[in-house]
């Protein structure tokens, strides 16, 4: 049971919180499909309420086959080893954001508009892992 938590509990309060951050925000209802890829807040948003239940998902698997077999060795690693799995999690959410970004992006709107966007990505994400990472030493046994 607790090893289920570990896994469904953290993604869910992180996608929880943005949820919540979208769903009460005034925007909501003015949120359409063909908003994504402007390159503002408005356009993450629709990204986000389009796509929850696909993220989520992914969320529950990641969590599942990489970060719970990390966070479990994490224990018997030194702080340098773990320095470095902080910055190589940094970096794997900007390859992320990249990808996201790009996906998203209109050429027309300039290469500027892309690095706000990746700028933007690579925030929520780590803002996400932030909180799991919390959840996940919340809950673990001391």
């Amino acid at each position: 049971m607790k090893h289920l938590l570990r896994v469904i509990l953290p993604p869910f309060i992180g996608f929880f919180i943005y949820f919540v951050a979208i769903r009460y925000s005034t925007l909501y209802f003015t949120l359409q499909i063909d908003k994504m890829g402007v390159g503002n807040l408005t356009s993450f948003m629709a990204f986000y309420r389009y796509t929850l239940p696909l993220l989520f998902l992914v969320a529950v698997l990641t969590q599942y086959v990489v970060i719970a077999p990390v966070w479990n060795g994490m224990e018997k690693k030194t702080i340098a080893d773990k320095i470095n799995v902080i910055i190589d999690l940094c970096f794997i959410c900007l390859v992320f954001a990249l990808g996201i970004s790009y996906a998203i992006w209109e050429p027309q709107r300039g290469v500027s508009n892309l690095v706000k966007l990746v700028g933007f990505m690579t925030a929520v994400q780590l803002g996400y892992w932030f909180i799991n990472l919390l959840v996940l030493y919340l809950f673990e046994d001391r």
